[in-house]
């Protein structure tokens, strides 16, 4: 689903400007959190519940997860029509509703989504600062997806 594809790609994104040390285990993290979604929203001493010896090294990994989710889960309301999003309640299946490449966002909304990533990343055991920095960072790249190629190659 475009989705996953595009929470992974924000959440590699996150992970190696914050902890890029964690970028060996990213894959199989972001695999295993994705099979059990109920993961995501918890908050663990040992993130994926199975006592990795270097459980702590996974952190941000884990955040970044349940914060890409939420909000993609809010953008997805921006975009998705409500039959869209019926439909999938339905099916019992997420929508992919979020477009990738992004549109551009307003300045307004981009400070709802960061305020709502801080949240999240603070719900979920990160340090002040470094929520921040998960917020910043996840806005700076939304940013520049919905920026796109199109700035790059001339503004047509």
């Amino acid at each position: 689903m475009a989705d996953d594809a595009l929470a992974a790609d924000l959440g590699r994104s996150l992970v190696a400007q914050l902890a890029p040390a964690e970028l060996p285990l990213f894959d199989q993290t972001w695999q295993a959190l994705g099979r059990n979604p109920r993961r995501r929203g918890r908050r663990r001493e040992e993130p994926l519940g199975f006592g990795l010896p270097e459980a702590s090294e996974v952190l941000v990994t884990a955040v970044a997860s349940g914060v890409v989710t939420s909000v993609l889960q809010d953008l997805g309301k921006d975009f998705g029509t409500w039959s869209v999003r019926l439909l999938a309640r339905i099916r019992r299946r997420p929508a992919a509703a979020v477009p990738d490449p992004l549109p551009p966002l307003p300045a307004a909304r981009m400070r709802q989504i960061r305020q709502t990533a801080y949240r999240k990343a603070r719900k979920l055991g990160l340090p002040e600062a470094q929520a921040e920095a998960l917020a910043d960072a996840l806005i700076a790249d939304l940013a520049t997806r919905a920026a796109g190629p199109r700035t790059q190659a001339g503004g047509s």
